[in-house]
């Protein structure tokens, strides 16, 4: 199998991002385990059934140490996000999940599945994974965070035939996942499915605006005037503390004008003529909306969306700058007829009017790494089942607050087809991008965070911000 991505191992410790889900061997999992269920290829087809349905006996355990029956013949390792597992904080992600692992393993019975727990750090998780892959010691499957799963790419195992049975086609994704779900092009193997995703959005208080502002200009110019028919409201909030939401959150605004943030050699785009034109109209939306006193320097320190929401309780702010997940999270907050009463969603504000928005999109895929032909095969089905066929998909990300990654959720989803915010959302991830998969993009983000977090606190201006960034990634 053909694998187009491979990256230096060095490229783990630059990792530095995230944000808006280590274990068993796959080489060695054979040769530990003398079961013949284990052996790949051995035996008919009929034969290794017989093997699945095998009952051990016992009691079945759904818990984040042990799915399935103690004494099962098969294991399957797999390192799930930890939100998006039995750990999730949310009882209705863990009820669902619970219900969905159980039908499994009746299905399965002499398959256990041994979870690996990790922390909420996904960088770091990410960064241990491409060290355990390197090692051999990597899990069968994986929950990989969309960005980074070009990097485990070459340990990836097809997901063709898995897929086919599940009836799932490659061609119902959103655009912007196809490359990195099969990157070697049409009719090459599928390598990661993208099971969860979000898109960024401008949010505003739609009982007070008429219509939302196109551009940053009309966006000020919107600010400006909330703040002065609605004396102590803010006008516009967003992430600028030191963290990737600060950058991924706003790309959209530098997007719309055209340009990539790497060229085809991974050198940053924007060093001279139109394109650093273009970065300096992003860095200065930073600088112009603190100038203009719609945004305060506060601002700087929210480090991730969920600081900003809890003053949403009262009528403080006429707009902010999040992704979808905003919206559940808000509900949560201020009561869904409320949020549904005062908010609206928008595209992210363009620099020219006439110019076509975009917005930056993220989410996991599920990474299949067992070597093993039975155990890939299981690992498969089992994450699958549990996120992604169609009898999953639309409760899953109804149920977690994701948006779906695939047309036909949506459409067959009520839950998406009928919600007006969701079919907004849809439409924002045709024109979506996702951020180069590169190490090169960590480092140039590291900078653009430190250069927002100082041009909203006055202590740089957009100007010297962007010699700076050209300075120490430029190449």
């Amino acid at each position: 199998m053909k694998k187009t991505f491979s990256y230096a191992l060095a490229a783990v410790m630059t990792l530095t991002l995230l944000l808006s889900g280590c274990g068993s061997s796959n080489k060695d999992n054979a040769a530990q385990n003398n079961t013949p269920a284990n052996t790949s290829g051995s035996g008919a087809n009929a034969s290794n059934e017989d093997i699945i349905k095998k009952h051990p006996g016992g009691q079945m355990i759904i818990s984040p140490q042990l799915i399935g029956y103690q004494e099962a013949e098969i294991e399957i390792t797999w390192q799930p996000n930890p939100s998006q597992s039995l750990e999730a904080t949310s009882p209705a992600r863990v009820d669902y999940l619970t219900k969905k692992m159980k039908a499994w393993i009746e299905e399965h019975p002499n398959v256990k599945i041994k979870p690996i727990s990790t922390s909420n750090n996904s960088t770091d998780n990410m960064a241990k994974l491409q060290l355990k892959l390197a090692e051999g010691t990597a899990p069968d499957v994986a929950a990989v965070d969309s960005f980074m799963m070009p990097s485990v790419a070459e340990y990836a195992q097809p997901l063709n035939d898995a897929m086919a049975a599940k009836g799932i086609s490659i061609d119902d994704y959103f655009p912007f996942m196809l490359s990195t779900m099969q990157p070697d092009g049409e009719g090459g193997d599928i390598l990661s499915d993208w099971y969860t995703t979000d898109v960024r959005a401008l949010y505003y208080r739609k009982d007070l605006i008429s219509a939302p502002p196109a551009t940053v200009d009309e966006l000020i110019s919107t600010a400006k005037k909330l703040q002065e028919d609605n004396p102590g409201m803010t006008g516009l909030i967003y992430v600028a503390g030191r963290n990737e939401g600060a950058v991924n959150n706003h790309l959209g605004i530098y997007w719309s004008q055209g340009f990539p943030l790497l060229n085809d050699d991974n050198s940053i785009a924007f060093q001279d003529g139109e394109a650093k034109t273009a970065m300096l109209n992003f860095l200065s939306f930073f600088e112009n909306t603190v100038k203009e006193g719609v945004t305060p320097q506060r601002v700087v320190e929210f480090d991730k969306e969920s600081n900003m929401f809890g003053d949403l309780t009262t009528d403080k702010y006429g707009m902010f700058i999040a992704s979808s997940s905003a919206v559940p999270q808000i509900k949560e907050i201020v009561g869904a007829d409320t949020f549904e009463q005062k908010w609206g969603i928008a595209e992210l504000p363009v620099i020219h009017a006439g110019d076509a928005a975009s917005s930056s999109a993220g989410g996991w895929t599920n990474v299949v790494f067992a070597t093993d032909k039975q155990k890939a095969e299981l690992a498969a089905d089992f994450v699958l089942s549990l996120y992604s066929d169609d009898a999953a998909a639309g409760e899953w990300c109804e149920i977690g607050g994701f948006l779906p990654t695939r047309r036909s959720v949506y459409d067959n989803t009520p839950a998406f087809a009928e919600d007006a915010y969701a079919k907004q959302f849809a439409s924002y991830l045709d024109q979506a991008q996702s951020r180069p998969p590169v190490s090169e993009y960590t480092a140039l983000s590291s900078e653009l965070q430190v250069a927002i977090g100082e041009i909203v606190t006055g202590a740089s201006t957009a100007e010297k911000a962007l010699e700076n960034i050209i300075k120490k990634v430029g190449k």
